[in-house]
């Protein structure tokens, strides 16, 4: 785990934790967050890092399937524990932050197992057409760029001007004589 070995990580009290998660350049926090554990993490260390803009789209749905989330939307809530309801209570705040476009998709950062995430939306379509609702649902719109191979956050732009045709066509055009 970058310069921190993992024993150590988890033997330093969450504040600490913080702090050198804080000293991480981005592309750093983005590199440490896709390899550590959520649940044997600090919860107050992981509403942190979900909290983070550095942080990317591939990044956080890495994250998210890291906390195994077939396995806890099978746990019933009557039968869960109060530390379990709090891991998922940071899992509801990713998925949220997924779904409203919190988290920007960047190229140079791709997640590192696409078919986890086709896996979990056609779980997703196949429990809504029997009726039913996981705990987390993601939306397929926000993350279409992951699914279609292309590169993430790109989009098609029209042709822009450059410099000095941008300055000189709106005098040309004023001018012209009909």
């Amino acid at each position: 785990m970058l310069a921190i070995v993992h024993k150590d990580w988890v033997a330093m009290p969450a504040d600490r934790q913080v702090t050198v998660l804080k000293k991480l350049k981005p592309e750093m926090l983005c590199s440490f967050v896709r390899r550590i554990d959520p649940l044997t993490t600090d919860v107050s260390v992981l509403r942190w890092i979900a909290a983070r803009q550095e942080i990317d789209l591939a990044t956080a749905l890495t994250l998210f399937f890291n906390f195994n989330p077939r396995k806890l939307t099978a746990q019933r809530a009557d039968k869960t524990s109060d530390d379990m309801r709090n891991y998922c209570s940071v899992m509801d705040v990713l998925c949220q932050r997924i779904n409203c476009g919190f988290y920007i998709p960047m190229a140079s950062r791709a997640m590192d197992d696409p078919a986890m995430l086709r896996a979990w939306l056609d779980q997703q379509e196949a429990t809504q057409h029997n009726g039913h609702q996981l705990r987390w649902t993601l939306s397929a719109k926000i993350l279409e760029p992951m699914l279609q191979g292309r590169k993430p956050g790109l989009r098609p732009t029209k042709a822009r001007p450059g410099l000095i045709q941008g300055l000189f066509t709106p005098l040309f055009v004023a001018n012209r004589t009909q």
